[in-house]
């Protein structure tokens, strides 16, 4: 792997999570008020990373073959991205004991 693909990826990792944190930080100053639109901030915040994800992916691929620990992390992440869909759901229409 080259060194500016390196960087970029590093780069990458910094600015998601920093904003992951930013967003975590504003969403328990604000548990309260935004409680009630709590599924519909998760959806549309996991669509638009994995349309984010889908086209960096597409556009790594078109440089070369990936490392195939990218692959699995790809793989990886929509995994993650169904297991909190599937834990949101449970949890919006009654979780444990309802």
């Amino acid at each position: 792997m080259d060194d500016s693909l390196r960087a970029r990826k590093r780069a990458d990792l910094l600015s998601v999570t920093g904003a992951a944190v930013a967003g975590l930080a504003a969403g328990a100053w604000l548990a309260d008020a935004i409680r009630s639109v709590f599924l519909p901030m998760l959806i549309a915040g996991l669509l638009v990373h994995a349309v984010g994800m889908t086209a960096r992916h597409r556009l790594d691929r078109k440089s070369g073959a990936l490392p195939a620990v990218w692959q699995w992390l790809y793989v990886l992440c929509w995994v993650a991205i169904a297991a909190v869909l599937v834990l949101g759901a449970w949890l919006w229409f009654g979780g444990v004991g309802s």
